[in-house]
């Protein structure tokens, strides 16, 4: 562990208060990973805490539930006391804590084994609910009853899922069973909290391994139900040797660990099941799929509460995965940069390329990364695809026309010469194509 964290834990003892490291530190620690979230848990009080570490940075919005945070010689931390939760109403956190005198107490409250792990450098490894053994058997098991702790938190349905998925671990058997039993609990959690644990899924480093037990355990049911759909999907067509629900995953596994990446990929294809039509040779087809698809995420994504941003990123890159064909012209990509927005287009490519390669094993993805070095020469122009033309609809006016339907017309003429020709894109240049054009 780093000395920095262990003098935190010394400066508390020397203040006659007991305390240890907890949580994920200590348990990726003790699988030979490097820790980076560190906890601590004390005897000392809230008050107390401040008091011990006034002369640093301190965070105490989480006061109320014992917990101050500390910037602690470059490190970020979270302090908080032994404690108990309250009563938890409607299988959510509780509103209040109660401060207790004892480390297994404290220990007791946490969701698995092997979150419920303590150490400090006199007691050493403290496992009342042998988390090690867990650990060391790669096993995700709740402290206790999980029935009693699912119902008393229900999104630590889809912690143990994440736990299990990014650990690769097996969720021990009647944890499992009570995550099934009672997934519709998690109708009473907050979309905002189900949100942030389900992007740690996607940020994983192989999110398809907790999106099966999502879909196989009908969680997926609950917060998906579009997606769900996808599940043993026959997309009847000989590109795709996969089921639909297993081309999305392969997809999701296969593209950069970016939030708004990786929900594209999983949704790109959620519209299939609703637009499949069959030709006369019992091939599937899916016209329009990436435009419903994209109107589908959105719905979801704004139930979820994320971000106008985000929910616009996505949508663009859901919309655009279809407008893409062996042979474009730079003019095509120009529109094509102009229309996703340069931020985006590069991972639209690493979008286009992931879903290319989850079809058949064979498809070429070659002329996708060419494709993809030539915008991004394309981005080094000194065209600007944001504000893009550099004249509007004014210049105009104040070069005599009048406004109305002509104003469109020009712009769009001028639009159309400078993604032919970046090197127009100069305000003197313009105003003379118009002169020339309309004028003459």
């Amino acid at each position: 562990m780093p000395i920095e964290i262990m003098e935190i834990l010394n400066i508390l003892n020397k203040e006659g208060f007991a305390a240890y490291i907890v949580g994920g530190a200590l348990r990726d620690y003790l699988m030979g990973k490097e820790p980076y979230d560190f906890d601590v848990a004390t005897s000392a009080e809230p008050d107390e805490v401040e008091e011990i570490f006034k002369d640093y940075i301190l965070n105490t919005v989480g006061k109320k539930f014992g917990t101050i945070s500390i910037r602690y010689k470059g490190y970020d931390l979270e302090i908080t006391t032994f404690r108990t939760e309250g009563h938890y109403e409607k299988n959510r956190k509780p509103k209040e804590v109660s401060y207790v005198e004892s480390l297994e107490e404290d220990l007791k409250r946490r969701d698995f084994t092997i979150n419920a792990l303590a150490y400090n450098e006199k007691s050493g490894l403290i496992d009342f609910f042998s988390g090690r053994e867990d650990l060391e058997n790669k096993i995700v098991r709740a402290v206790g009853n999980p029935k009693e702790r699912i119902e008393e938190d229900a999104l630590r349905i889809i912690r143990a899922i994440r736990f299990a998925g990014s650990l690769n671990f097996k969720i021990e058997r009647e944890l499992y069973r009570s995550i099934v039993e009672n997934r519709l609990l998690l109708k009473n959690i907050s979309k905002e909290r189900i949100a942030m644990e389900f992007n740690k899924i996607l940020l994983s480093e192989i999110p398809s391994r907790s999106l099966k037990i999502m879909a196989d355990s009908k969680v997926l049911d609950v917060l998906f139900p579009d997606l769900a759909k996808t599940v043993g999907y026959n997309q009847k067509t000989p590109y795709h040797i996969k089921t639909l629900f297993d081309h999305l995953l392969c997809v999701v596994d296969n593209v950069a660990p970016i939030l708004t990446l990786r929900l594209a990929a999983l949704f790109h294809d959620v519209a299939k099941p609703l637009t499949l039509s069959i030709d006369e040779e019992g091939i599937g087809h899916f016209y329009g799929h990436d435009l419903l698809g994209s109107e589908i995420c959105e719905n979801v994504l704004r139930d979820y509460n994320y971000s106008k941003a985000t929910i616009k990123t996505v949508k663009l890159l859901i919309e655009d995965h279809m407008k893409v064909h062996e042979n474009m012209t730079d003019k095509a990509l120009r529109k094509q940069i102009r229309r996703v927005g340069r931020d985006n287009v590069l991972n639209l490519y690493d979008l286009l390329i992931a879903d290319r390669f989850c079809t058949l094993e064979d498809r070429d993805v070659e002329f996708l990364k060419v494709r993809k070095n030539r915008i991004k020469e394309l981005l080094e122009e000194k065209t600007s695809y944001d504000r893009f033309l550099n004249i509007n609809g004014k210049d105009l006016i104040d070069l005599g026309f009048q406004e109305g339907k002509i104003i469109g017309e020009i712009l769009n003429y001028l639009t159309e010469a400078v993604l032919e020709n970046p090197s127009l894109n100069n305000k003197d240049t313009l105003l003379e194509i118009v002169k020339e054009k309309y004028r003459s």
